[in-house]
């Protein structure tokens, strides 16, 4: 008997360790059943091996705008080669993501399609977690071992000691480390059209050992009369009592700690339609375009104050989304500022005639807590984004607004190590009167030597607005001299904006100046990526 035909493979690429617990409740389960079961990580898997299972769950997040996570990518792009020929096991798919995204959950949808294209059969439709996954996460188990009992035999006694039907999670509140608030300063002046900050966290004692790359988790609140408005427009009383597992809590103070209310996504408002049965909605649905520009401008305020319906506390709070952390690039090397970590954040206001939108985080940080007040915060590991090994590589550092963040960790830890690579930096904002964050510093660190190039483009200086990539533009034959010799560019700030526009200069300039076709000049781009030469870190 082939040891594939009746083991079940659960395969899982984890980014912060949810999709992880979900392979492992599939896993324990299908112990307690009886059936064998393999659990195999992406990034410690042997790829080769797909090709002979027969029998398959792939559990998977996706990171950022439809990409792998860093745990995956290995295995998707094995997956998409020519290195495998055929797949026939029968399978499905979990995908997990945030459908605040664009292409929500897309990893697991290209893996289903792709393992499908390679003739595997699908027992099920890949399905979908969003950030509040545990529910759902746990049904797609049940679902999908329903589906395997006429599949799979019982080989082995059943493990049934010890086993609870639950999921093993990390990295919620309970479990963040609560840092000190150190300090908290604008790096914008008083004239500017946007408030930055600058946030020093105590990591004393806290097991937290960041790299430069990595990004520090916030997990904030919302603010208490933002609920009480909430509760007055719903008609609520804060006083409810809104039964948990464990306990009973009141429905204020659940909303406060717990729901997802600055931020409304398209399927939030689908749900939300769902339960309100409003005529003007459900035509607003029907719109994606409307749809999707309502999402982004409005909050849950907004959502049931232009949508009113007739509904339950339960029913309401089943269309939230739980509140997730916030992540902020480490804008600090340990090895300058020790058991310490340093965030630049942007304040998010938004205002209409109505009223000011605030960011849950940034406003949480800036208006509701003091100089020694406790934050909790977790690590991500951002493992595609960092410094070269070799202190000798020169770098090409390319950031706007707070995206240059990251960067002011890479030069603290090249100055630490002593690094005889260059340092190249280009900052993109809009005045550099009010908005050069962090101007004194870069200052000094030019007229020391550590950097060798610092390039800025303020778009509102001038009558015609300039950004990152004009410059990238302008100095195309200093900067593929460089790459040429091994620099490392990095990329960091917003998805849409920055990272679009400096792809497209670069594809510009590698096809100006190599003499070859723009498709030739993005396959080189592709392959400056593929080999860590170009590295992005974009939100």
């Amino acid at each position: 008997m082939s040891q594939y035909k009746d083991t079940l493979h659960i395969i899982y690429g984890s980014r912060t360790g949810n999709a992880k617990a979900v392979a492992v409740l599939a896993d324990e389960y299908a112990r307690s059943i009886g059936y064998q079961s393999v659990l195999l990580a992406m990034p410690e898997m042997d790829f080769q091996e797909i090709e002979k299972m027969e029998n398959l769950l792939v559990i998977v997040s996706t990171h950022g705008e439809g990409e792998p996570p860093v745990q995956a990518e290995g295995f998707y792009e094995f997956l998409h080669s020519d290195a495998i020929k055929r797949q026939h096991a029968k399978f499905a798919v979990l995908g997990l993501g945030d459908s605040s995204y664009r292409y929500y959950c897309q990893t697991g949808e290209d893996i289903h399609n792709r393992l499908r294209d390679l003739g595997a059969s699908a027992v099920m439709e890949p399905v979908k977690c969003d950030i509040d996954f545990e529910e759902t996460a746990k049904q797609w188990v049940l679902d999908v071992f329903d589906v395997l009992k006429d599949i799979l035999p019982v080989l082995n006694e059943p493990e049934k000691d010890g086993f609870t039907f639950d999921l093993k999670l990390d990295g919620d509140t309970h479990s963040a480390y609560k840092a000190e608030l150190l300090e908290k300063r604008l790096l914008t002046t008083d004239d500017s059209s946007k408030k930055v900050l600058h946030v020093s966290l105590s990591l004393k004692n806290s097991g937290i050992d960041y790299i430069p790359g990595d990004a520090i988790g916030v997990y904030g609140t919302n603010s208490r009369t933002y609920v009480d408005e909430l509760l007055r427009t719903l008609n609520f009383d804060k006083a409810y009592p809104v039964i948990e597992k464990d306990n009973t809590r009141l429905l204020k103070e659940v909303l406060i700690h717990d729901y997802e209310l600055t931020l409304i996504t398209p399927l939030v408002i689908q749900k939300y339609a769902d339960i309100a049965q409003n005529q003007g909605l459900n035509e607003l649905i029907n719109k994606p375009g409307e749809l999707e520009v309502y999402a982004v401008e409005k909050d849950v305020l907004d959502l049931v104050s232009d949508f009113p319906g007739n509904y339950s506390v339960e029913e309401f709070l089943g269309v939230l989304r739980k509140l997730s952390q916030r992540l902020y690039s480490v804008a600090s090397s340990r090895s300058e500022v020790g058991e310490q970590a340093d965030i630049t954040v942007k304040v998010i206001e938004n205002s209409d005639e109505k009223r000011m939108r605030n960011g849950v985080c940034s406003s949480f940080l800036w208006h509701r807590l003091d100089v020694g007040d406790m934050v909790p915060v977790t690590l991500e590991t951002i493992s595609k984004f960092r410094l070269p090994e070799d202190d000798n590589v020169p770098i090409i550092m390319i950031g706007a607004g707070t995206g240059i963040a990251p960067f002011r960790g890479f030069l603290q830890e090249r100055l630490a190590r002593n690094a005889k690579g260059k340092n190249w930096l280009l900052f993109g904002e809009r005045n550099s009167q009010s908005d050069f964050l962090y101007r004194e510093e870069f200052m000094e660190l030019k007229n020391k030597g550590l950097l060798h190039e610092l390039n800025t483009a303020f778009s509102r200086d001038q009558a015609e607005k300039v950004y990152v990539n004009h410059i990238i533009e302008e100095k195309a034959e200093d900067m593929l001299s460089w790459i040429d010799n091994g620099a490392v560019v990095y990329v960091c700030g917003s998805k849409d904006k920055l990272a679009t526009s400096v792809r497209k200069s670069f594809v510009n300039i590698l096809s100006k100046y190599k003499s070859v076709s723009s498709v030739e000049a993005q396959r080189q781009l592709d392959e400056l990526k593929a080999n860590k030469q170009f590295q992005e870190e974009v939100y």
